[in-house]
């Protein structure tokens, strides 16, 4: 008797909190991603002055612009279907939305939207993700 109390209130208690354990996983995992396209971008910087700021001090700089959306203006380096490197430094990886357009050429100034990953060390790099051409 006493057993079946106990299994009873253990019982009682299990099932609602696994319930909303699943629940809270359930929202977790379905939230909506974050439109990048969308977003506001924080900084607007010239490619030049971002990269000069990188190269002069990166832990000053990743507190500047890591995790944010910037909006770099630079010329096109180098071109790929899904790339865009801006003054031989900026590696912008685009969006699979975007493609690059028949008007944007070699040696042509642009802006782009994108989020900033990071300093790369060792190909001395700033990469940039979720990129968006801009049109000016």
């Amino acid at each position: 008797m006493i057993n079946k109390k106990i299994y009873w209130t253990i019982f009682k208690i299990f099932i609602p909190l696994s319930i909303f354990t699943l629940v809270i996983i359930y929202k977790t995992y379905n939230k909506p991603h974050k439109d990048f396209n969308k977003s506001p971008f924080e900084v607007v910087i010239e490619s030049r002055d971002l990269i000069s700021l990188y190269q002069n001090n990166i832990d000053n700089a990743n507190t500047k612009f890591l995790d944010k959306i910037l909006l770099i203006s630079g010329k096109i380096t180098n071109l790929e279907t899904d790339i865009i490197i801006l003054d031989n430094a900026i590696v912008c990886s685009l969006e699979p939305s975007q493609t690059v357009i028949e008007e944007i050429h070699l040696n042509k100034n642009i802006s782009v939207k994108g989020r900033c990953i990071g300093y790369d060390d060792l190909l001395e790099e700033i990469r940039i993700d979720h990129s968006f051409i801009i049109k000016n």
